[in-house]
């Protein structure tokens, strides 16, 4: 391999722009396989399913119809077992090999030779393999399966990656909600501490009743509050900051 090509293996884990929506994630993997292993002519990523296995991505669709024995009902194939066991499965040369013989049947009908299924060690995303399909015998035995390993040890840590960033913007959001939330009852709060000379938590007793008996969440009541006293603010969803007493 060239230096540029161990270079892009080796950043394969470095997430991307769009990289926080998994499909697009798993999209960018599945390509760059017949890019970077060599010999491989075509790829696929399967998740762990309720039914044994779901093929999430692949880069031809001659992987589906290899994948659709694999998985089906009574199915089975080197992919499933990967996934199923957490385990590398590969076959050299469908013609002599002697398990999976309705697969081995579908890739030579696909014009597929030789394969590799490869466990992702992702820690964090749901269990995966990913799968390598060549043309000809014998591709994944030798440097091939050197490279192929590597690019399923950075996939897996890509997939965590990007698991890790999803969850990160999820508590943003969630503290910028709370936080919006907070700002609006704290400034409803001032209002009616303005308007009936009352302390703070006289003014949060209020709210508080009042969304017991309206049958509404607190905030919702702290914004109604606000645009009854101003029709035209349009500040209610602006950050906390804390009132001063």
């Amino acid at each position: 391999m060239t230096a540029s090509q161990l270079a892009e293996l080796a950043g394969l884990a470095r997430l991307e722009e769009g990289d926080e929506d998994v499909e697009r994630l798993l999209d960018r993997l599945v390509r760059r396989a017949p890019e970077l292993v060599p010999g491989c002519a075509a790829a696929a990523l399967t998740l762990d399913g309720v039914e044994g296995g779901e093929t999430a991505v692949v880069s031809d669709p001659r992987v589906e119809r290899c994948h659709a024995v694999q998985f089906g009902p009574g199915g089975d194939g080197p992919a499933r077992e990967a996934l199923r066991h957490a385990e590398p499965r590969r076959v050299d040369d469908v013609d002599q090999e002697q398990r999976w013989p309705d697969y081995c049947a579908a890739a030579r009908a696909e014009g597929f030779v030789s394969c590799l299924a490869l466990p992702l060690g992702a820690e964090r995303a749901p269990a995966a393999a990913l799968n390598l399909y060549a043309e000809a015998p014998d591709v994944f035995a030798g440097a091939a399966h050197d490279v192929a390993l590597l690019f399923a040890l950075q996939g897996g840590v890509a997939l965590d990656n990007g698991d890790l960033y999803r969850r990160s913007q999820e508590a943003v959001n969630h503290l910028h909600r709370t936080l919006t939330t907070r700002s609006t009852i704290e400034r409803a709060k001032g209002v009616l501490m303005g308007r009936r000379g009352i302390s703070s938590t006289e003014a949060f007793d209020l709210l508080r009743v009042e969304s017991q008996r309206s049958h509404r969440k607190l905030s919702e009541v702290a914004r109604a509050l606000l645009v009854s006293a101003d029709p035209e603010d349009e500040t209610s969803d602006m950050p906390w900051t804390p009132v001063r007493h």
